[in-house]
């Protein structure tokens, strides 16, 4: 009897160690990494996602699988209250700075700062201090972008425009457009956050440093200086210079833009790859950095960063981090940034890939010295940043109504700043 109860513990010992073999996750810990995404959109990110896993398979031996939701919204709330459980994803795209805070504060994220070590050659210190908090790190950058104003080269050169040097140039061609029947910018309140676009532009344009301190809370939404920046927003929207509020700027925007009824976009570099997926004939396709509209503010552009996060309460969080070892590095970074054609974050990484326009977009932002700034949506607080998004809507559909907008603005900044 001893002799078969012995025969038996051993047959159950070496089950496991028979599903192991067979390729069989026996345990959470042993499962695929679970990434999760909103960026279902055009560009649709899981062809991309899933071509990375291939990589980083035959790389690493992890395997990752990645799961895609229908948009930001469902996205942004599902996954926050998942991120307490064991259910938490191994690696979730998410947004930097400011916008991650919540995470970093709530206790879910996994600390990245060893792989920021381990590659602090490899990234500019700038990019560090965005994922930086209390002198940790959390998450990594799979790549960065620059904010541009793209254009439909046959219109420009249909009514005999170039790029604008100045903001009298850009005001004069936009004027010229118009007058022709053609809307100069794709612009709309849709999903919201795109109506600090525009913002953005015009604050930085009067002063880098007044967009830093607003966005920072040691300037207010009052200040004069901001004051004249939403004028002459409100100037132009009555001047014609942007599309309907309600407009469609994705796959009715980019057929509109090939179809000439609208000559510009300004959006991220990332925008490029939804003019050519919705037919815009990628020679066709131009962009400059729009002017400064106050010439005393210099050469300034937007950046943006895209983090990819990694979760502390993942049952693989190990596999996760391993697999954000190799996404960090210079290989994996350019791996993925082939997929999507985007700026790799780590510096060692190659560009060969990128298209001509966007190398000569990176070497004019390096080439003429031009101060960089972080996305109005990382580089303010998301309780002010989620109200602000709809007082610039209303602001877009309505430009009279300044002085309500700016003073609820001031309401949420205020009472923010002063909790915190």
């Amino acid at each position: 009897m001893k002799k078969v109860f012995l025969t038996l513990l051993v047959a159950v010992l070496l089950v496991p160690v028979v599903f192991a073999q067979g390729g069989k996750a026996k345990s959470a810990a042993d499962a695929p990494v679970v990434l999760v995404h909103d960026k279902s959109g055009s560009p649709h990110y899981q062809p991309f996602f899933e071509g990375m896993a291939e990589i980083i398979e035959a790389r690493t031996g992890l395997k990752m699988e990645a799961t895609a939701y229908p948009s930001t919204d469902v996205y942004m709330a599902q996954v926050r209250s998942s991120m307490v459980s064991k259910d938490a994803p191994g690696l979730l795209t998410w947004w930097s700075t400011y916008r991650m805070k919540d995470m970093v504060d709530s206790g879910v994220l996994a600390d990245t700062t060893e792989l920021w070590d381990k590659y602090k050659d490899e990234y500019p210190q700038g990019l560090r201090e965005a994922f930086t908090f209390d002198g940790k790190l959390y998450g990594f950058p799979y790549s960065v972008e620059y904010w541009v104003i793209w254009y439909n080269k046959s219109v420009f050169k249909q009514y005999g425009l170039q790029e604008p040097k100045t903001w009298q140039e850009f005001t004069k061609l936009s004027e010229k457009l118009i007058a022709n029947g053609v809307t100069p910018l794709l612009t709309t309140v849709e999903g919201r956050w795109p109506t600090f676009i525009i913002f953005e532009e015009l604050v930085m344009g009067e002063d880098p440093e007044l967009y830093k301190d607003l966005c920072e809370g040691r300037a207010k939404y009052s200040d004069p200086r901001v004051v004249k920046t939403f004028k002459l927003w409100g100037d132009m929207i009555r001047a014609g210079y942007f599309t309907e509020p309600g407009t469609d700027v994705w796959a009715a925007g980019a057929r509109d833009f090939n179809q000439g009824k609208v000559a510009m976009a300004p959006f991220g570099t990332w925008y490029m790859d939804t003019l050519t997926s919705n037919g815009v004939a990628e020679e066709n396709i131009g962009a400059f950095i729009l002017p400064s509209q106050n010439p005393n503010a210099g050469k300034n552009v937007i950046t943006e960063i895209s983090p990819l996060l990694v979760s502390k309460n993942a049952a693989n969080v190990d596999s996760a981090l391993k697999i954000a070892d190799y996404w960090m590095s210079a290989e994996g970074n350019e791996a993925f940034a082939k997929f999507v054609t985007f700026y790799p974050a780590n510096q060692k990484s190659g560009t060969e890939f990128l298209p001509e326009i966007k190398k000569e977009i990176a070497a004019t932002v390096v080439g003429e010295n031009y101060q960089v700034s972080n996305r109005y949506w990382e580089a303010t607080p998301t309780p002010i940043c989620e109200v602000a998004v709809d007082q610039f809507a209303k602001f877009m559909i309505n430009p009279d109504s300044l002085n309500e907008v700016i003073a609820e603005l001031d309401r949420v900044a205020d009472n923010y700043w002063k909790a915190n």
